[in-house]
């Protein structure tokens, strides 16, 4: 692999994990998974830049409902161990996308059951439990919300069907993951939003969140030394760009329109032309064409690994 082409995968890779598993994503021959070829959800998470770009503004618009907020503030390892809960969440989009169908509902059963301890009260004083439908419909809304979004910005844009076809493909893995319903229409999902928006803040936990994004060890191709903190100070902001309007002035990340379009856009254009360039066809769709019988090979090396000659 090229030098350079190594340092971007490698960098990523230590973040969110290799997801090449053969007994995951190539086996057994003939499963087409929960979701399946020819979809739009295959299309859009072999994007690995329309996935890796959309997590600032996903995870944002998760925690800022108070009870999720509360469950991974009181309740996680997030500040010990971040990489394990990037990895997760990455791979819970991989796998439930690009898995056989036994790897995909094995993860949406690990999840539930972990997430059927998470209960607690949050600061405010009410209680939240992490089953409730309402979490459960709001977080799997977020993330196709945001992955969705960034893939139209950085790659191509989608028309009305091909949105509605991806959030009813995605909406599988909410109702199997226990939510009573999720939107999945483009205008389902848009009045969706404005239906949670009284029921969202950005609370001090949330704020403990954010600090930690940017003074932690994640971040994309962070310069080492005292340039990291600014490098990912701008990363979060960049990130946040993609969020709605609203929820960047809930949170503070409001910049004026000129500052994105100037500074945050073209960095984070770069950096998807970047992954796109170095990655290829990712291995979780490699891997997953084989197991549905599109392509025919024998073997597919590790990403961040030594490749063949």
């Amino acid at each position: 692999m090229d030098p350079l082409k190594r340092v971007i995968v490698d960098d990523l890779v230590g973040q969110v994990g290799h997801h090449d598993q053969r007994e995951v994503f190539a086996e057994p021959a003939g499963d087409p998974g929960l979701i399946g070829p020819g979809s739009v959800s295959w299309e859009l998470h072999t994007d690995v830049s329309a996935v890796a770009i959309a997590g600032t503004a996903a995870i944002a618009m998760e925690l800022l409902h108070p009870s999720v907020m509360a469950g991974v503030g009181q309740q996680s390892n997030y500040r010990e161990d971040p990489f394990r809960r990037a990895r997760t969440t990455f791979g819970w989009v991989i796998t439930n996308t690009f898995g056989n169908t036994r790897a995909a509902e094995r993860m949406i059963g690990r999840v539930k059951r972990m997430h059927s301890r998470v209960n607690g009260i949050r600061p405010d004083g009410v209680p939240y439990r992490a089953l409730e439908p309402e979490l459960i419909a709001w977080v799997p809304s977020s993330i196709p919300w945001a992955i969705m979004n960034t893939y139209e910005r950085f790659n191509r844009p989608l028309s009305a069907e091909e949105k509605n076809r991806y959030l009813a493909e995605q909406s599988v893995i909410a109702l199997k993951s226990g939510a009573d319903e999720v939107p999945t229409t483009v205008a389902d999902l848009e009045a969706y939003m404005e239906e949670m928006r009284p029921k969202l803040a950005y609370t001090d936990l949330m704020r403990e969140f954010f600090e930690f994004l940017v003074e932690g060890p994640i971040g994309a191709l962070t310069p080492p030394g005292p340039l990291a903190g600014p490098s990912k100070r701008f990363q979060v902001a960049s990130g946040m760009s993609l969020a709605p309007r609203w929820a960047q002035e809930m949170t503070g990340f409001d910049r004026p329109e000129v500052v994105q379009r100037l500074f945050y856009a073209p960095s984070m254009q770069a950096y998807a032309r970047a992954l796109r360039w170095a990655f290829g066809t990712p291995p979780w769709r490699r891997l997953a064409d084989e197991r549905v019988g599109a392509v025919q090979t024998t073997s597919t090396p590790r990403i961040g690994s030594p490749v063949p000659a």
